[in-house]
């Protein structure tokens, strides 16, 4: 009996479209089971449903009259599934995130609290650390990265571009001869991310061209935030987000090196495990912050539409 009814489900999603192929596609069923269901429907009910051929199907006289029942069955079963999906979103209390330490300051964080408004009765726990969790482990709805994925065992929606520079104190850059080309960047003292690979694409604004460099940090940092404050006391080179060093560079405090060099932005990426529903809030808040960054235009470009 309950197999009968799996049955009439698919043999009105069928009828529905007016093609296996397509009918079994619609509620996720391979042709070949959807071919199964139908004719096990067909035999438990000792008569066809459908005249085939190799063009299209139509409905016999008792697959018509049988078909009214399975259309109620149909209706019933989406708009079971539909309110489902509905309370999932807005019966869902609680949601783990994380996001870098460095998203505290500027726009990210008052996308969140916006969010958090839309959803009242929500519980929202949020890990704030540069280093890359292993969210699976730490039961992490969604995290929010910079830098582009690489477990392809999740998933990944792009959302946003994060400029960045190089800066120093000009103190510092004293006590070198002023660079002239990236390579000169290489011999200078830097202040590194464990997370971060020691190498910087810088490209020029001038003619577009290109140069990679490497370097061997002299003081390693888990924290963007800790790299630049570094850098503000004299430490050496970092390379922080725009956001962050734009107030800084307007008083004069903070300097961009090789300003005529441009280094290459990061990606940001939400990043999830692959069996998250697509109803959960947790989409709901990644479609927020995409849109919130994308509508808006916003994309932490603050220093440098300014310049």
């Amino acid at each position: 009996m309950i197999e009968d009814i799996r049955y009439l489900i698919v043999f009105a999603k069928i009828a529905e479209i007016g093609s296996i192929s397509k009918g079994a596609k619609a509620i996720g069923l391979s042709t070949a089971t959807a071919s199964q269901h139908l004719t096990k429907l067909e035999k438990n009910l000792g008569c066809a449903l459908f005249y085939r051929n190799t063009r299209k199907i139509t409905l016999t006289h008792d697959g018509e009259k049988l078909l009214e029942t399975a259309k109620s069955i149909l209706e019933t079963y989406e708009q079971g599934i539909n309110d489902l999906r509905k309370s999932s979103i807005i019966g869902t209390k609680k949601l783990n995130i994380s996001i870098p330490a460095i998203f505290i300051h500027g726009d990210f964080m008052s996308y969140i609290t916006e969010f958090m408004k839309d959803y009242p009765d929500l519980i929202l726990n949020i890990t704030c650390d540069d280093e890359k969790n292993d969210i699976v482990f730490e039961n992490i709805d969604v995290a929010f990265r910079i830098g582009e994925p690489i477990d392809s065992s999740l998933k990944a929606k792009y959302l946003f571009e994060l400029p960045r520079s190089i800066v120093a104190t000009k103190e510092f850059l004293r006590t070198y001869n002023e660079p002239q080309i990236p390579n000169d960047l290489e011999t200078m003292k830097w202040i590194g991310l464990s997370m971060r690979p020691h190498s910087r694409l810088l490209k020029n604004n001038e003619n577009g061209e290109e140069i990679k460099i490497s370097y061997n940090p002299y003081v390693c940092v888990n924290n963007v935030e800790a790299s630049y404050q570094l850098a503000k006391l004299n430490a050496g080179l970092a390379a922080p987000p725009d956001y962050l060093s734009k107030n800084d560079i307007l008083s004069g405090d903070i300097v961009r090196v090789l300003p005529q060099w441009e280094l290459q932005p990061l990606n940001v990426y939400a990043i999830w495990p692959g069996n998250l529903p697509i109803n959960s809030i947790a989409y709901s808040l990644i479609n927020k912050i995409y849109s919130s960054f994308n509508d808006k235009n916003i994309q932490y470009h603050i220093y440098r539409n300014e310049n």
